[in-house]
């Protein structure tokens, strides 16, 4: 075959049901990436051209209505087409007989074939997830083909609600039919860490305690909650960002080479490395609240000038954490991590710092940096050391070797990662997926912190 054929979805009928159809992340990702994957990318269609896409939503409405609100941003010249696959279904979370209606109008779809496989995709609340597991494996499972679930984060709150989550869907679901979807995974600069660290030959062996002196895992953004206090409010700017998208980044970065690139070996040497992390407490963490820009004149309102944020909350909207990985390739390299919102530019990058060496005494200089930058300006950037031209050998400057995606690949497809994530699901392909095991130890780490910020509220 190929080696350049794009990885299509096998299925000869597919329907993707989305929960929460009437809702934001439908409207912005979730339509949209459906239609790249089937007229818009330039490999399309990567989902079969049977594909039927049904969105599910406790609100009465026509479909002209859902099809005008939800598909605003779906855009190209078979956009028709794609709206043409597009339906409505009217029903409740909790009510077993809805789903087993649902289940009607799938075989309907299916033209009654037992071999239809079944996409399901829970753009709904944590609180919701058991409901829906339950009602889907009880009335709304494919006969013949297959039935998997892509669960959007949050998985729970802490480990305590995740235990009971995760009772839950193991009960109904095997773990080969769960995908429990990071974003952040299916981004081209974190992608890009495993073509980085072992297709090359220069970094690999500097990739330890003995030449990397600290590592940053930095993420910052220019806007506030924008009217969605309400939602971040129960859960803060650790739970949104680090415990998840940040956690994974570490992971990618820091994990031994697997075995192989297989989903079962990577989740195994991830699993490994975040058992090797202590658990976070209060004082290996630094909390903060973005306020009124005065600079700006107050027109950008703080964190409490939302009126969806309650009144008086200390929920942080920055975090900074120190992580320490106690194995024999980390063991003494603090791994500093920062978060938050309503901050002085968007910014999501890595900065590793190397060590100096005793004959970095020969001349001065600051350590090497190697910058991973994931968004936005995609690229790798290194800080080395150089000669200024002249007379004098001790006349140094730092300069930056760069490598600028949109400069080193014009004109190339990049996939959004939902694109990524619902192809993959497509295709039964779970690498780019976290484990059941992975979230057992990340929550591990995470929840002593989060008690005792939720216990203390600290000022």
């Amino acid at each position: 075959p190929n080696e350049t054929e794009p990885p299509r979805a096998s299925s000869e009928m597919l329907t993707v049901v989305i929960f929460g159809a009437t809702g934001d992340l439908a409207k912005k990702k979730l339509f949209p990436a459906l239609y790249e994957l089937l007229y818009g990318c330039p490999d399309a269609p990567l989902l079969p051209a049977s594909t039927q896409i049904v969105g599910y939503g406790r609100a009465k409405m026509d479909l002209e209505a859902f099809l005008c609100k939800q598909c605003v941003n779906v855009a190209g010249h078979r956009r028709d087409e794609f709206l043409g696959k597009v339906s409505y279904f009217q029903g409740q979370y909790d009510k077993e007989e809805d789903f087993a209606r649902l289940n009607k109008r799938l075989l309907d779809l299916e033209g009654r074939s037992a071999q239809g496989d079944r996409l399901f995709f829970l753009s709904v609340p944590p609180t919701v997830f058991g409901l829906v597991c339950e009602n889907v494996h009880r009335q709304a499972r494919s006969v013949a083909g297959f039935t998997r679930l892509i669960i959007e984060k949050p998985f729970g709150r802490d480990s305590r609600t995740f235990g009971e989550l995760n009772d839950t869907t193991s009960r109904l679901f095997r773990e080969d039919q769960l995908y429990r979807i990071d974003h952040y995974l299916a981004k081209e600069k974190v992608l890009n860490l495993v073509a980085f660290r072992f297709a090359n030959q220069l970094f690999e062996p500097l990739w330890n305690r003995n030449h990397i002196a600290q590592v940053e895992i930095i993420f910052k953004e220019n806007i506030g909650t924008d009217g969605r206090g309400g939602y971040f409010d129960g859960f803060g700017i650790i739970r949104d960002i680090m415990q998840n998208h940040l956690l994974q980044v570490l992971l990618w970065l820091a994990m031994e080479p697997p075995e192989k690139l297989s989903a079962g070996c990577i989740a195994a040497e991830k699993t490994k490395l975040l058992s090797a992390i202590g658990t976070l407490r209060l004082q290996d963490c630094f909390l903060g609240q973005y306020t009124s820009n005065a600079a700006s004149g107050g027109s950008d309102p703080g964190y409490l000038d939302d009126p969806t944020v309650p009144a008086g909350s200390r929920c942080p909207t920055f975090a900074a954490v120190v992580l320490r990985v106690d194995n024999e390739r980390w063991r003494g390299v603090p791994f500093l991590m920062r978060a938050g919102k309503g901050l002085d530019e968007r910014l999501a990058e890595v900065r590793i710092t190397f060590k100096k060496q005793t004959y970095n005494g020969l001349l001065p200089g600051d350590p090497n940096e190697l910058v991973l930058r994931i968004q936005p300006e995609e690229g790798i950037y290194l800080k080395c050391i150089n000669k200024r031209p002249g007379w004098s050998q001790d006349q140094i400057a730092p300069v930056h070797l760069n490598m600028n995606y949109k400069h080193t690949f014009p004109g190339s497809y990049v996939a959004g990662a939902y694109e990524r994530m619902l192809l993959n699901a497509a295709r039964g392909e779970q690498s780019l997926f976290v484990g059941s095991q992975e979230l057992v130890e990340a929550w591990r780490i995470f929840t002593p912190l989060l008690d005792e910020i939720d216990a203390s509220a600290p000022q």
